[in-house]
């Protein structure tokens, strides 16, 4: 049994009341989590059924290793009481565990009362990006019909919202907006409650963008104010009393600027507006100061005169008149936005009911409208939600911060309102772009007590804050790391004593400094891939050949390259360049690699072949093909083909073409168009792969298990297409190009599962969960994405719709009071989410976490970046956020470690290191120690023994060769074809190059069949009457019918040999038989190993106690000798396999050749 500490017991063994469990990475929630349903359902004195629990995870991968842990702790408690009545009972039950995704549950619970809804019950998944362009379509309908009754409000809607020469941000805006609304549980209601936060009458002093631009000027003023009191503290550094005075004096000019300031802010809007971007005059003129109070001084004035000029003026942008004004013309606007937007989803629900398919939100809305309604401000719960909520004994929920309004509405009541049991962080909280809402666990964190057995609370909070991943240097790293960066206002909690990583693992010391920052300086731009990429295979391999200890599980082993993962936010434009890098230097790689499917090189190689084949006009998809390994064209060879027809478009120079090579090229793609209208899409693909060997040329392409996989996937994706409603090739194309064009994603498969002992590459969301003796962070120079920051409109659950006004005599637009608060507010949150993700990378780790930053100038950083944006000398949440990257966040961090000198030395104003108790190694790596190594470093010296190792094994010769040719299982007809030897090997054609007409082998199948099935004696007197007789059978088909030779058929049945058949005692038909026989009498080999062969007799009949065996043949021959030559092993083997079989001798074994209308007597 695990050793529990008093926490992961509470959370395990707490009843009777809403609990939260807060647990710190690595702290084993899971586990608590498992151990607590087993607690459940196996108690001795009030054990509960499993299926009377409700499960939820975030993943399905995690619903089955939760079934797979309870299902082998009820296996373990019967292997050890067999009679365990309960255990076999809860066994019985999981295949009725609700143990599921939110998605899963919703589903289910749709398709067992669809009646309610009046929706098909077997509806089917609709694709995200199928959904996507539907509401495309929807859109551009509506828009038109709006257009053509002259509605003068759309048009304004449209003017807000478009480019002269484009409609789709509008488009976006509108499938934004339905995106945003659908988090919630009643999306409209919310909507309509936004938009009217607009309405002018709302006094503007009760709005809530007033009262968060107070709050957030307020924080700014509390800052400038602290920043100008260091400066007067430093006066007493200035010995020279003129100089003294000069500061003092400019000093006092500011505080009574910042004082107006927070006087104004607090008292009159329009008096604030009107003070405006404030001048501030320049400092005293000295060299008299030391230095480092000068730089101080000029430090503290940057900062709060930045705060005056740069950071207040943006959220006082109007007056309170110019705001009412701007509201009464925005009101009707976002009114009407919102009812376009409605019109959109009838209509979007419309067509999704014709179509039978519904994505995951609109079964998580049909699950709410099952159980739910609205009176007033009131939720009521329906019928269906009462009687769940009485089926469940506890609802427990995994990774709570997450979830959003509409899944949290949807857990909270359908509990009994004492039995939700939630577990999860928020500082892992790193899906805001699906829209998760952490405030929804920090608000119940907030609101919860402490858990303690004794007292009565209906809900309490349970913090696990034992680590037991990582090493105590690891843990002390993120504690520093965050208790700097973290605060409620950029992190959305003060990362204080109950969020620290406190240590729980076992770890001996280690040699190796757990916290690593190496940085790479005077790096450029378009080098700092493949620079990071050179320098962390370098580390990589040197801690591989130095054998590095780590621990695994209770002992230390040699490091190896598995141990490894390389961290990214983002791979794209960066995989290629590091695996690149990691082959050259023999470090094997594999890649989990989420980009977009559409964005891998050979996927994009197989989409221009495609498009190639659907319309080969189209140039760049036609020469990209052509370039491409599948043909291998040259640019010579393009210019030949261009020059012939300098002035028509290239394909039609392509096809006019004498070169060999353009002429194949053409009657190729012509071919392949052909049959690409009588295959499915997913069907096609997979018979270009093979036919053009796709699958050997991406192998070459290096990382082959990771691009196979991506082919893999869009087979898939094409399968999932075909199984709409549209159809066909060119369908297909413009489906994939309008996911494309919309910066849609259809995620690749994920690629792990290549060399067992290899370094992995993953993005951080991808790492959520996992852990690796040793993390290195890559790519930290990147900007932060804060485009969203900069779209027409802005959304905040809070605050509403953010809006820019649209000036239209100068036709651009300006951002309105709604949009600054707006977008300060999502420049928080998204900061918090940067941070966020930062805790998540660390925290994988285990024994170390190495940093790679590159930087142009670190000295520039440091001053200029770093050093300017502390206040009074210390980080605070706007220096937090000034940052751009998480390379900033963690050089800002180092700065006041005690490590930290060699960065220190940079600024120029002193800083005071914090105390810590774990190292830290801090590495700047300079031009010229790496810019001469890179050819050196990535040609890998060649191991002599693995050389001779490939030569020994290149050149062995395997005894048994000639069996490697040979069959362990022949069909009898194959015998006589054992002398080719595979000399060659033709493809069938494809079906549409087929002749109607039968084959002759075809042909002498159906003389086979009839003679197999047909009543001898009615052939012989009608032939005719019994061809008929078989078709209405059903034995033959027409086709068969009509390609009979009937005169061969009468010649036979007339012939002596015939009447002595039918006058035999008996007569067998198509007899099965197999035997063993010896390889050397069938091969001119020296082995006489058994081969299994199988065969079917024609005919068998005997006389007097003997047999005579009879084969059909059908062969055009010119004599029997040819034909008796042809099938002498095959009738040899019928002879010997009939006699084992019917235990008689054969006496007589023959051919009848249709061909030659004669018997043909084997001896």
């Amino acid at each position: 049994m695990p050793e529990w500490t008093t926490q992961q017991n509470d959370a395990i063994n707490a009843r009777g009341r809403n609990i939260l469990v807060s647990a710190a990475a690595g702290s084993g929630k899971t586990a608590v989590l498992v151990e607590r349903v087993i607690k459940k359902i196996t108690d001795n004195e009030n054990p509960v059924d499993i299926d009377k629990l409700l499960i939820v995870t975030f993943t399905n991968n995690a619903a089955a290793e939760m079934k797979s842990r309870i299902t082998k702790s009820l296996k373990d408690i019967l292997r050890n009481e067999p009679f365990n009545k309960n255990a076999l009972r809860q066994l019985n039950l999981m295949s009725n565990a609700q143990i599921c995704t939110i998605d899963s549950f919703c589903i289910r619970l749709v398709r067992e009362n669809f009646f309610e809804l009046g929706i098909n019950q077997d509806f089917t998944n609709l694709d995200e990006n199928e959904s996507s362009l539907l509401e495309d379509n929807i859109i551009n309908d509506i828009i038109d019909e709006h257009f053509e009754v002259n509605d003068d409000l759309l048009i304004k809607v449209l003017e807000h919202f478009n480019k002269p020469d484009s409609e789709k941000p509008f488009i976006n805006v509108i499938k934004r907006i339905r995106r945003f609304i659908y988090a919630q549980p009643f999306p409209y209601r919310w909507a309509y409650n936004m938009a009217e936060l607009y309405n002018p009458e709302i006094p503007f002093e009760n709005t809530v963008w007033y009262k968060y631009v107070i709050d957030e000027a307020n924080y700014l003023i509390s800052l400038a104010k602290q920043s100008v009191n260091d400066n007067f503290n430093l006066l007493k550094e200035i010995n020279d009393e003129k100089l003294y005075q000069s500061f003092e004096a400019t000093f006092q000019d500011d505080a009574k600027i910042i004082d107006t300031f927070s006087e104004k802010i607090n008292s009159s809007w329009d008096d604030t507006v009107e003070l405006g971007i404030p001048k501030l005059s320049t400092l005293p003129r000295t060299t008299k100061l030391d230095k480092y109070i000068a730089n101080l001084i000029k430090a503290n004035r940057e900062a709060y005169k930045g705060i005056l000029t740069k950071k207040i003026p943006p959220l006082f942008i109007c007056s309170s008149e110019e705001y009412k004004n701007n509201l009464k013309q925005l009101y009707s606007i976002m009114i009407k936005l919102i009812d376009i937007v409605k019109e959109v989803d009838k209509r979007l629900m419309e067509e999704k009911n014709e179509r039978n398919s519904y994505t995951f939100s609109d079964t998580e809305h049909f699950a709410i409208n099952l159980l739910f309604s609205i009176d007033g401000d009131k939720i009521v719960k329906k019928d269906l939600a009462n009687r769940l909520s009485d089926e469940f004994e506890e609802i427990l929920v995994d990774e709570y911060q997450d979830t959003n309004e509409a899944q949290d509405l949807l857990f909270t009541y359908l509990s009994n309102g004492h039995n939700l049991f939630t577990v999860g962080d928020i500082k892992q909280s790193i899906y805001r772009f699906r829209l998760a809402m952490p405030n929804i666990f920090n608000d119940k964190r907030k609101s919860y007590a402490l858990y303690d057995e004794k007292d009565s609370n209906i809900s309490s909070k349970i913090i696990l804050d034992k680590n037991f991943r990582s090493s105590k240097g690891i843990c002390d790293y993120v504690n520093f790391v965050f208790s700097h960066l973290m605060s409620e206002k950029v992190g959305e909690i003060n990362y204080d004593k109950q969020d620290w990583l406190n240590y729980g693992a076992k770890y001996e010391k280690n040699e190796a400094v757990c916290a690593q920052i190496n940085i790479i300086d005077k790096v450029k731009g378009e080098e700092t891939n493949k620079l990071e990429a050179l320098q962390i295979a370098k580390l990589i391999r040197e801690k591989v050949e130095n054998k590095e200890q780590i621990k695994d599980g209770d002992t230390y082993r040699n490091i190896r390259y598995s141990d490894f993962a390389v961290l990214f936010r983002k791979m794209k434009n960066i995989v290629e360049d590091y695996v690149e890098v990691f082959t050259d230097m023999a470090i094997p790689v594999v890649c989990d690699n989420s980009s977009s499917l559409f964005e891998s090189n050979e996927i994009k190689i197989m989409l221009s072949f495609l498009r190639t084949i659907d319309n080969p006009t189209k140039e760049i998809s036609l020469i990209s093909t052509m370039m491409s390994p599948i043909y291998g064209f040259t640019p010579d060879e393009l210019a030949e083909i261009r020059i012939e027809n300098k002035y028509k478009n290239f394909y039609f120079s392509l096809s006019n073409s004498k070169l060999p090579k353009a002429v194949a090229f053409v009657n190729d793609i012509k071919n392949l168009k052909k049959l690409s209208v009588t295959m499915s899409v997913s069907n096609f693909i997979r018979y270009l792969i093979e036919e053009k060997g796709i699958v050997a040329f991406i192998n070459a392409m290096g990382n082959g298990e990771q691009r196979y996989q991506h082919i893999l996937s869009l087979i898939s994706f094409a399968q999932r297409f075909d199984a709409g409603v549209n159809i066909g090739l060119t369908s297909f194309i413009r489906y994939v190009d309008k996911i494309i064009e919309s910066n849609s994603s259809v995620d690749s498969k994920a690629s792990l599962s290549g060399n067992d002992d290899a370094v992995t590459i993953m993005t951080i969301h991808h790492s959520k969960g996992l852990e690796f003796p040793v993390c290195i962070l890559a790519g930290t120079s990147k900007r932060y994405n804060t485009d969203e920051l900069s779209d027409d409109l802005l959304i905040n659950t809070k605050y509403g719709f953010g809006v820019k006004i649209h000036n239209e005599e100068m036709m651009y637009n300006v951002p309105s009071l709604p949009y600054a608060v707006i977008k300060s507010k999502n420049a928080n949150e998204l900061m918090s989410e940067n941070l966020r993700v930062l805790y998540v990378a660390m925290t994988r780790a285990k024994e170390q976490f190495i940093t790679f930053i590159s930087c142009q100038n670190l000295e520039s950083k440091v001053n200029k970046k770093l050093v300017a944006n502390l206040v009074g000398g210390k980080i605070t949440p706007y220096t937090v956020n000034s940052c751009t990257g998480d390379g900033d966040l963690l050089l800002l961090c180092a700065l006041f470690h005690k490590d930290g000198k060699v960065l220190r030395d940079y600024s120029e104003i002193p800083l005071l290191p914090d105390l810590a108790e774990f190292d830290m190694s801090i590495s700047i790596i300079e031009p010229e120690e790496y810019s001469e190594k890179v050819q050196k470093e990535v040609i890998a010296e060649p191991n002599k023994e693995i050389i001779k190792e490939i030569s020994d094994k290149l050149s062995y010769k395997y005894e048994y060769l000639p069996l490697s040719t040979v069959a362990s299982k022949m069909t009898a007809s194959s015998l006589d074809d054992s002398d080719n030897n595979f000399e060659f090997i033709t493809s069938s054609k494809p079906a549409f190059m087929n002749k109607a007409e039968m084959t002759p082998a075809e042909r002498g199948t159906a003389m086979h069949t009839f003679m197999q099935f047909c009543d001898y004696e009615k052939a012989k007197d009608d032939i005719e009457t019994e061809i008929l007789r078989l078709l209405s059978c059903g034995f033959i088909s027409n086709e068969q019918a009509n390609a009979l030779d009937k005169a061969k058929l009468n010649s036979f049945f007339s012939s002596t040999f015939a009447s002595r058949m039918f006058n035999s005692d008996n007569i067998y038909r198509e007899i099965k038989v197999s035997t063993f026989v010896k390889a050397n009498d069938i091969y001119d080999i020296k082995f006489n190993n058994d081969i299994l062969v199988q065969g079917i007799a024609d005919c068998v009949f005997e006389e007097n106690g003997e047999l005579i065996l009879v084969d059909y043949k059908t062969d055009r021959v010119k004599n029997e000798n040819e034909l008796l030559d042809r099938y002498k092993k095959q009738i040899a083997f019928y002879r010997m396999a009939i006699e084992k079989t019917l235990k008689k001798p054969v006496k007589e074994a023959v051919l009848y050749s249709f061909c030659l209308e004669k018997v043909c007597i084997y001896k």
